[in-house]
């Protein structure tokens, strides 16, 4: 799963260099809508299959055709209000974007089903072949597309192909469910999937409102120079926080009687997570010129501020995603719909507020809303995962504590090799290779356990066996 999340933004950052400011405008505001399917389609009613301690071929075909439905229906909308939206956002080139990508939601509705099978059997390897042959196929016809100069339509080639591939590789690997009607199924599926739809479409405002309100007040171009910043504060939440996401939602529904291991993974997690986001992220916050420079190109240097705004936001998005796990495991979803208002209530009137001082008085709002959030989002996981908001505090001090002198030393190194023009990505290795080296001497130096916890819990969080139960006796496992 981490080598389909780098593929991703590979293949993001060459597209991105190879279509410039303006194009990738179009590209970006199309993926609020790639965005809004995935959120709806992935995220919601396949999780029951996962969630429901007895699954019956029952339960998988009314998921199955629910979701091929609604997929249906929002490739319908699409068609019919893409010029709407177009007009919006102000970007005019969008419409026929929006109806080529109509594809995409048919797709993923009738994959999900398929994908929650083997995410419920852990059977990662599986999941991890089909996601990554879809990821790499899907992004070299993009980049072939680009090459042909087709403009922002690449990124339309990208989307459907992968999910045209992926959509065949699941039904190899999971099967096709029958049809059928049940009852049973569907009111299931109405009490646990409805509010984690519910809290999803919440968390997906939230998340995407900023886009929609710079695309609207301060233009497409202005819409590029905060969407790739946002794409790199994602990093560290799509390759470890949804990453361990993944792996986490069907352990925490298999020993959802077991509180203690409910709480010991999950702090676990975060502990992890936390010992490679800080020092990274915090990293590209200090170098952001350099490396905004070294991946992107000098066009796209205005979006280093943002880059610098969001980096925080980053950290504590990625230390908070597991909680999603912990909701769905524990089939606690009411719980997570009811705590999405609050960001919403917050963070939106925050991106309004920074509309004053262009995209990175937006990324500065936004990073302080996350902030004055994020104790009281801890406080209601641990309310069901069973731990205090000082535990959360305890798991991620360590990285903490180690990263600050490291990004202090690089931020001297940065100083002084730019005012001796040094190229960007030469002050950018050595910045980060500063980082990484004071990191460790300082964590080996103060929590030589948990530096030693950390290197075996990154390679077996990346195989899933980190998080596995306990083989129960007699199973045969």
């Amino acid at each position: 799963m981490i080598v389909r999340q780098f593929g991703r933004l590979g293949f993001a950052v060459v597209l991105a260099r190879l279509l410039g400011p303006t194009d990738f405008g179009v590209a970006a505001a199309a993926t609020v809508y790639i965005s809004l399917t995935a959120v709806l389609l992935e995220a919601g009613l396949s999780s029951s299959i996962v969630q429901k301690p007895e699954l019956r071929p029952q339960d998988e075909g009314v998921t199955f055709w629910t979701l091929a439905a609604i997929g249906l229906a929002m490739a319908g909308v699409t068609v019919l209000f893409s010029d709407q939206i177009a007009a919006f956002l102000e970007v005019p080139d969008l419409g026929p974007v929006l109806i080529a990508l109509a594809a995409s939601p048919v797709l993923k509705g009738v994959s999900n089903v398929a994908a929650a099978k083997l995410q419920r059997g852990l059977r990662f390897r599986a999941m991890a072949i089909t996601e990554i042959g879809g990821t790499l196929a899907g992004g070299v016809l993009g980049l072939v597309a680009a090459e042909l100069g087709m403009r922002y339509w690449a990124l339309v080639v990208q989307q459907v192909g992968t999910d045209l591939i992926v959509l065949v590789l699941w039904f190899a690997a999971a099967g096709l469910p029958r049809i059928v009607v049940d009852r049973e199924a569907l009111r299931y599926l109405r009490t646990f999937g409805l509010p984690l739809v519910g809290a999803q479409l919440i968390g997906y405002s939230t998340r995407n409102i900023d886009n929609v309100v710079v695309s609207r007040f301060l233009g497409q171009t202005a819409l590029s120079y905060y969407t790739v910043p946002y794409r790199i504060m994602l990093i560290p939440v799509s390759l470890l926080g949804n990453v361990a996401n993944r792996v986490a939602f069907p352990v925490f529904a298999r020993v959802q009687e077991d509180p203690d291991r409910v709480r010991s993974v999950f702090l676990r997690i975060t502990r992890v997570i936390g010992l490679v986001v800080l020092p990274s992220m915090a990293g590209i916050a200090v170098l952001a010129d350099d490396f905004v420079e070294t991946v992107f190109g000098a066009q796209w240097l205005p979006s280093a501020p943002v880059v610098q705004a969001l980096a925080v936001t980053g950290i504590l998005q990625s230390l908070t995603t597991p909680g999603g796990s912990v909701f769905m495991g524990l089939g606690r979803a009411d719980v997570s719909f009811r705590w999405a208002w609050v960001p919403l209530t917050f963070v939106v009137p925050a991106f309004f507020l920074g509309l004053p001082w262009g995209v990175t008085g937006v990324a500065t709002a936004y990073t302080i809303a996350t902030v004055l959030l994020t104790p009281f989002l801890v406080r209601a996981i641990g309310r069901v995962a069973g731990f205090r908001l000082g535990s959360w505090v305890h798991a991620v001090l360590p990285a903490f504590i180690s990263t600050m002198p490291a990004v202090a030393a690089a931020w001297v190194v940065h100083i002084v090799l730019r005012q001796h023009d040094v190229p960007a990505v030469v002050t950018l290795i050595a910045g980060m290779g500063v980082v990484l080296a004071g990191y460790l001497i300082f964590l080996r130096m103060f929590f030589p356990d948990l530096f030693r916890e950390g290197l075996a819990a990154a390679r077996l969080l990346t195989t899933g066996k980190l998080l596995r139960p306990a083989p129960q006796p007699g199973s045969g496992e």
